[in-house]
């Protein structure tokens, strides 16, 4: 009986394998529409074309991505609201704004807090010149010009938040602090049938968008920590999990990004990812690897294929620090069971020779030379407006060996990404920060960060 069980399911996993179906995207330009398999989106001309998202559409997208875009458009079609659900990282925005620069839709962006409250959604009263002002906050822009409204961070609203956005996402009404009433494009037409538009501006009534549209981008509560969903307010969207990219559409990400780097190289670093994601290590109680920030990884290895692999990991997942014993051995053993661990003391760089300014680029870049044993590297990253300099000469700052080789890793990240500095109180962390822009010509500006955030308008 447990074999013909067996039999079964693996036959139904074949069948639905073979039934798996590719969709592609395409543009008729002369007819304005954008066209997912087989769902089609006309285009509108956007009144404001500078708050359509940019730059985040690729040539090729992961077949994956591609079917979360056709989801989305099929509710929007339907004037349904969408909650896109998975594991931390950018994943989620990104294909939010993906949907939104294909379809050339204008974007009200919000990240929600622990301190977000209705005024930060709603209206901000101000004191000029002795009389108070309303001014419209991110909810009523995008309800009245019929902008897509994005929330971050959902699971982190607080409870009085809530019933702000479930009258706004069930009925498409609001009561807005100078009086006026959001009312859904249907109502309104209905009530223009009866009486004339001046007499509704008089009573204060406007209009919402058919166009209106709200994505939330939340993370599932538990497992991660945050406020679950209220069920009215779980009950407005329609619910799609986006989990990692599949590892053969993420392989397939990689080997693009790095074609100096090995296949196997590159497969062994995935899976060793891939693996620190599963269910088994979170029970374990390691944290998630950033799956998404493997393409810098690979990006680094690309330009500098002597590079040691697990130092590398070390910058995406500073294991060291942020784990105990167990969780530093659980994930050395991941390392030797995918081949990933040195064998030998690692080639690092040791130091930066050179930081030249590149003129008559459209973009403010620098060619930066690091030297790693014997070799020297030169590679372009951006810089900043002010004049470069290799050394600062400040009488506050003695470089040693150490520094030498922590701004040249610095160097690297800032090739293809941001990157964050730790380390104890007084080690040194901002005035190695201050030499780094120095170097580059920018310009700094120090925020201070406390336990408990400053509001909105801070």
């Amino acid at each position: 009986m447990l074999a013909s069980s067996v039999s079964i399911i693996a036959s139904t996993c074949m069948l639905f394998k073979k039934c798996t179906v590719y969709f592609n995207i395409s543009s008729f330009f002369l007819g304005d529409t954008v066209t997912i398999g087989d769902v089609s989106f006309k285009l509108k001309t956007p009144k404001s074309p500078e708050l359509v998202p940019l730059n985040y559409m690729s040539d090729n997208l992961a077949q994956s991505v591609v079917q979360h875009l056709r989801w989305i458009m099929q509710k929007d079609l339907l004037g349904q609201d969408v909650f896109l659900i998975g594991p931390p990282g950018p994943l989620r925005r990104s294909i939010a704004m993906q949907y939104l620069e294909l379809t050339k839709r204008e974007v009200e962006y919000i990240a929600i807090s622990r301190d977000t409250t209705e005024t930060d959604l709603k209206q901000r009263r101000e004191i000029r010149a002795g009389t108070a002002f309303y001014i419209d906050q991110c909810a009523v822009r995008a309800a009245t010009e019929g902008r897509i409204l994005v929330l971050e961070g959902l699971e982190k609203a607080e409870r009085n938040v809530l019933p702000v956005l479930n009258n706004l996402l069930e009925n498409r009404e609001m009561q807005l602090e100078d009086g006026r009433f959001l009312m859904s494009a249907e109502r309104y037409d209905k009530l223009l049938q009866e009486h004339t538009k001046t007499e509704l501006d008089a009573w204060k009534i406007v209009r919402v968008s058919e166009d209106f549209r709200v994505i939330a981008l939340g993370l599932p509560v538990p497992r991660y920590s945050g406020n679950p969903l209220d069920p009215p307010l779980r009950s407005r969207f329609q619910a799609r999990d986006v989990y990692h990219l599949p590892f053969k559409d993420h392989l397939k990400l990689l080997y693009s990004v790095g074609s100096n780097v090995s296949a196997q190289r590159i497969s062994q670093l995935l899976s060793f990812a891939t693996t620190l994601c599963s269910q088994e290590s979170s029970m374990l109680g390691l944290p998630d690897f950033p799956l998404d920030s493997l393409s810098a990884a690979v990006q680094i290895l690309d330009s500098f294929p002597m590079m040691s692999v697990q130092h590398i990991i070390k910058w995406l997942y500073p294991y060291n620090v942020l784990l105990g014993k167990e969780g530093r051995t659980a994930v050395e053993d991941a390392l030797k069971r995918f081949e990933l661990q040195d064998s030998e003391s690692p080639l690092l760089p040791s130091r930066i020779k050179k930081v030249e300014q590149i003129h008559g680029s459209k973009t403010l870049q620098a060619d930066v030379t690091v030297q790693i044993a014997e070799k020297e590297v030169k590679f372009q990253v951006p810089a900043g407006t002010r004049p470069l300099k290799l050394c600062s000469g400040s009488d506050t700052f003695i470089e040693t060996s150490s520094h030498k080789q922590l701004l040249a890793e610095m160097m690297q990240s800032h090739m293809v990404k941001d990157m964050c500095l730790i380390g104890g109180k007084g080690c040194g962390k901002t005035v190695i920060a201050k030499e780094f822009a120095n170097m580059l010509g920018y310009n700094i500006e120090p925020v201070m960060l406390y336990q408990h955030p400053l509001t909105s308008r801070s």
